[in-house]
């Protein structure tokens, strides 16, 4: 397993990542997740100023995640769009990516690691809970919004 910046020339490999964990989400009751054309634009940026990292299986994009400054935190990174392609879920590809965001975080000299989640993933929540991060609980229920839920670790 090696975990390495994403070129702008894999956007349609993170694209396709996101897609198949999106759907099997959806089967699952998890609403949360979408692939439009916004997240095309986003994730190119994201690409392109640094942020979002590949997991490689034996030369295979297995997962993806982003790792980007905090805008209402100065001191905190966010975790956003960790996901694991569903045929190489269940192998701790996903406590790996964590793992990287944290020293990744550090390394930047920050002392806090967030990200939300949809209030609906409960995997994602009991990963995140068994890493140290903590339940800050709800922080918007906008109407036709996603309801989501702030974690958060402190790596000092």
């Amino acid at each position: 397993m090696e975990i390495r910046p994403a070129k702008e020339s894999q956007l349609l490999e993170v694209l396709y990542i996101i897609r198949e964990c999106a759907e099997q989400l959806r089967t699952k009751g998890v609403k949360h997740w979408h692939n439009t054309h916004i997240d095309y634009e986003e994730i190119s940026k994201d690409i392109s100023q640094g942020y979002v990292y590949i997991l490689f299986e034996k030369s295979v994009a297995a997962g993806t995640i982003s790792i980007k400054p905090d805008t209402e935190k100065s001191e905190a990174y966010n975790i956003d769009r960790l996901a694991i392609f569903p045929h190489f879920q269940r192998r701790g590809f996903a406590r790996a990516m964590i793992d990287f965001a944290e020293n990744e975080t550090r390394s930047k000299s920050k002392k806090v690691l967030r990200g939300t989640i949809p209030v609906d993933d409960e995997s994602l929540c009991k990963l995140l809970e068994e890493k140290g991060f903590t339940n800050h609980g709800i922080i918007s229920q906008v109407p036709n919004e996603i309801t989501k839920i702030l974690f958060e670790k402190n790596l000092e």
